[in-house]
């Protein structure tokens, strides 16, 4: 299992998901992602049971590790 990460993206919009470091561009792989709303996990990308998504480095502000009730309440939701 990759490290699961929140990522703030340059419209300062939260996901969380498991991260993958790639070579070259795309540079992140996301899996199992959901983006984090006042405190609530929404499916993303909308209109899409896929939870799988690659992003640029310009897409990406910075990473960070989440608090383990956070990473609790991701991984409950994966387990769906």
């Amino acid at each position: 299992m990759n490290p699961l990460k929140i990522v703030v993206l340059k419209d300062h919009s939260h996901l969380m998901g498991e991260v993958t470091e790639l070579d070259e561009e795309p540079s992140y792989l996301i899996q199992n992602v959901f983006k984090i709303n006042e405190g609530s996990f929404d499916k993303y990308p909308l209109y899409t049971d896929q939870r799988d998504i690659f992003l640029t480095s310009d897409d990406v502000l910075t990473m960070m590790d989440p608090s383990p009730v956070i990473a609790k309440k991701h991984k409950s939701l994966v387990n769906e």
